[in-house]
């Protein structure tokens, strides 16, 4: 592909300042996609351990201990592992984002969330920049430029750059990585430099999820093309040696608190670390958990490779994959290598989440570089604007208009006293933290004590008694709310463990239960000119951002007492 500016540094280098000020200003736009609510649950654990850090930070007795004290020792404040609190995310982006609040003297929680988004934002474009890079290396400056501008409108890429979570500065170590071994299987750059790089981005990597440490695999297959290349066995083995070396500095350095200390020596792994992954492994595996239920009700490699060509990296680039099979050369090879695990990771997993193959979404952008290189004009001006208008649909998402948002203010105009029941105390509980309209204050769910809260406990097991007591409370309340689908699309694909529970939604939806639905906020995935339903798409790409909303008033013809003998016949039966 010939570009006129990809003959000229200079236009290449205005139009990728162009495209990296476009990316950063469409992410940063859309960090307020929750009015600052913190309705990511990992995001918002992220946040507490922040607080918790900065607290520490400012408080006068650990003003005496030195930086070596702060952050060598295993009973330093910063640790977040210390004690019953529990992290299982990569230390590397959590304390950057402590810092830098602490930098600017920003401690308050809804100042703290700005901050710490923006740099996710700042990360992803970071990653982009990477993509460039790497791309560059296989089909040249133009075909680069197209290959970046591809990553910066993946919807998940979009999506993620928005939350303070960990996944996109995985991501854009995976790509920091990827770089050098596609210089190194090329034979491009010197050997020792590429391997050492490669190493300190694969320790970055780790250290800001562990899953990082499957960007060895690739790196031995960059190795691997290297030595056919012409490297030397001596080569390659010191190459290796230095990529290890650079590995461990760095996610010593990066990840502290992983070990015990004491001092950059002491690299024994910390017990609390170890107890915190165990744990983690025992929920994530936990067939009593509610979130492992979409999994366990059935969710096939299909639906996965399904919406990883539509939410992860978008219908374009997998179209664009059909033209791989003619551009197959060392560089491609390592970073469908990348591809390839995280994907293999995802699918694999108990927890199948787009999210969890973050880093292959810039490994995939990288390895189009050759079909796009391939493209004339038109249909290169026809995969950006395809592109950016299928990524348009997630910036659209978080225009500020979330339906959880959008239910509270509706829930906030009903009088005093009002009894409202939510379904489970482990998802989002409606209202959620507002600022209405011309009041300074933020208003939280039991604020002045206007609601009279109820909590169904949906999610326990299918009882005569939670029958009676469900019957009870919906006698009760004024307004049921659903503030997701997490519940009513899951456990009704759960028939035999849930017959009851699946009853009642089966009565409520259709309108038998006596309950009358007042307002139902589902946005879909909002493409310019048209809505696409995303209701069959897996629950952790909607449900922080766009889950379905809905709200239903008791009607006069509600029974409590024949609504608890229907319950009780469809658990008999």
């Amino acid at each position: 592909m010939h570009l006129f500016f990809a003959q000229s540094r200079l236009m290449t280098g205005l139009v990728l300042s162009v495209l990296v000020a476009a990316a950063l200003w469409v992410r940063i736009s859309s960090i307020g996609w929750d009015g600052y609510a913190g309705l990511h649950p990992d995001e918002r654990h992220l946040l507490f351990v922040t607080q918790t850090i900065l607290s520490a930070l400012a408080d006068p007795a650990y003003a005496g201990l030195s930086w070596y004290e702060w952050w060598y020792s295993d009973q330093s404040p910063l640790n977040p592992h210390l004690g019953a609190a529990s992290y299982v995310y990569g230390e590397a982006p959590l304390l950057a984002g402590a810092l830098l609040a602490r930098a600017l003297g920003t401690t308050d929680w809804f100042a703290v969330m700005p901050v710490v988004r923006s740099l996710s934002s700042v990360v992803d474009v970071a990653t982009m920049l990477g993509v460039f890079a790497g791309a560059r290396l296989l089909a040249g400056p133009g075909s680069a430029l197209v290959a970046a501008a591809l990553y910066a409108a993946m919807p998940s890429a979009l999506q993620l750059s928005s939350f303070h979570t960990v996944d996109v500065w995985l991501a854009a170590a995976c790509t920091g990585a990827l770089v050098p071994m596609i210089a190194l299987a090329r034979g491009q750059g010197n050997v020792l430099a590429m391997a050492t790089i490669a190493g300190g981005f694969i320790g970055l990597a780790m250290a800001s999820k562990i899953t990082g440490v499957l960007m060895l695999a690739p790196g031995l297959v960059a190795l691997g093309l290297a030595w056919r290349g012409g490297l030397t066995a001596r080569q390659a083995l010191v190459a290796t040696a230095c990529a290890v070396l650079a590995l461990a500095i760095v996610f010593r350095l990066t990840n502290p608190f992983a070990f015990m200390g004491p001092g950059p020596l002491g690299v024994a792994l910390s017990q609390d670390y170890i107890t915190d992954f165990t744990g983690l492994a025992d929920v994530t595996a936990s067939p009593d958990f509610p979130p492992n239920w979409q999994w366990i009700a059935g969710y096939g490699p299909l639906r996965l490779a399904r919406d990883f060509a539509l939410f992860g990296f978008g219908p374009v680039a997998a179209l664009l994959v059909l033209g791989l099979w003619r551009s197959v050369c060392a560089g491609t090879m390592v970073a469908l290598g990348v591809v390839g695990v995280f994907v293999a990771l995802t699918a694999i997993s108990s927890v199948a989440a787009l999210r969890y193959g973050a880093p292959a979404l810039p490994a995939l952008a990288i390895a189009l570089a050759p079909v796009i290189a391939r493209l004339g004009g038109y249909s290169i001006i026809a995969v950006l604007v395809a592109a950016l208008y299928w990524g348009s649909g997630m910036v659209r998402l978080h225009d500020g208009a979330h339906p959880r948002l959008l239910a509270s203010h509706w829930l906030w105009a009903l009088p005093r006293g009002t009894i409202l029941t939510n379904e489970t105390g482990w998802d989002e509980h409606l209202p959620t933290i507002v600022r209405l309209q011309g009041d300074e204050r933020h208003r939280w769910p039991d604020h002045d004590d206007w609601f009279t809260m109820q909590v169904l406990d949906i999610t326990d097991p299918d009882t005569p008694a939670k029958a009676i007591r469900w019957a009870n409370m919906l006698a009760r309340t004024d307004v049921l709310i659903l503030s997701s689908d997490r519940q009513s699309a899951i456990m009704p694909r759960l028939p035999e463990r849930f017959p009851m529970t699946t009853a009642h939604y089966d009565a409520l939806l259709s309108g038998q239960a006596c309950f009358a639905p007042v307002l139902v906020l589902d946005r879909g995935y909002p493409l310019p000119f048209w809505s696409l339903p995303d209701h069959w798409a897996q629950e952790p790409w909607r449900v922080y951002d766009h889950p379905i909303v809905r709200i239903f008033l008791r009607e006069p013809c509600f029974s409590e007492e024949r609504y608890a003998a229907f319950l009780q016949d469809a658990l008999r039966n």
